[in-house]
C-alpha cells in the first residue's frame, strides 16, 4: 500500500495573466528595440575629436551650419577630404576615408542627438546670439578620443529650462514647442 498521494495542478489565478505579461514585453522588446543608436549601430569611422581639435580645428570647421543655420550638419566625406584626400597619418580610419571615397560611398553617421518632432532647438540662436559654446549642450567632445556611444549630455526638457533660468532667458514654451 502507498502512501504517496497523487499530485494535483493547482490553477493558479494570476498564471494565465503573468505569462501574457511576460510575452506582451518580450514581442514589444523584439518589435520596438530600446534606442541606444550608439551601441546598436557604431559611427562609420572612430572619429577622434581631440586629436582634431589639437590641431587648431573648431567644432564649425566639420559640423557646418552651427553658427549661423537652426541645425548644425554632421560632416559629409567631402569635409573630411578636404584636409584628408592625401594621407595626413598612418591612421586606418583616415584610410576608410579614402576608401569610402573611391568605392562612391557617404559617410553614414549615427545622430546621438535627437530632439522629438515637436521641439525646435536652433543652433544659431544658441551659439551665435546666446554665444553658448557647443559643450555647454553637447559636453566636453573636445576630450573625446572615440565616438561616443551616446550623448555625453543628455537633452532633456529639465535641461534647457535649467540652462534658461541660470542665464535669466525666456522660458516661454511657444519658442521651442511647436
Amino acid at each position: 500500500m502507498s502512501l504517496r498521494h497523487p499530485r494535483r495542478m493547482l490553477p493558479l489565478p494570476g498564471g494565465s495573466f503573468l505569462l501574457g505579461f511576460v510575452l506582451f514585453v518580450l514581442l514589444g522588446l523584439f518589435f520596438f528595440p530600446p534606442h541606444n543608436p550608439g551601441a546598436l549601430s557604431p559611427q562609420p569611422i572612430a572619429f577622434n575629436h581631440a586629436k582634431h581639435i589639437e590641431v587648431g580645428m573648431g567644432c564649425t570647421d566639420c559640423h557646418a551650419g552651427a553658427q549661423d543655420q537652426a541645425q548644425a550638419s554632421l560632416p559629409t566625406l567631402a569635409t573630411c577630404l578636404s584636409c584628408h584626400e592625401e594621407a595626413l597619418t598612418q591612421s586606418a580610419q583616415e584610410a576608410r576615408i579614402r576608401a569610402l571615397a573611391a568605392a562612391g560611398e557617404e559617410l553614414k553617421w549615427v545622430q546621438l542627438m535627437r530632439l522629438p518632432a515637436h521641439v525646435f532647438f536652433s543652433h544659431q540662436r544658441h551659439v551665435q546670439f546666446g554665444e553658448l559654446d557647443c559643450a555647454t549642450c553637447h559636453g566636453p567632445m573636445q576630450k573625446s578620443a572615440l565616438p561616443p556611444p551616446q550623448p555625453l549630455r543628455p537633452m532633456t526638457m529639465d535641461t534647457c529650462v535649467d540652462c534658461h533660468a541660470q542665464r535669466q532667458v525666456r522660458n516661454d514654451c511657444n519658442d521651442c514647442h511647436r
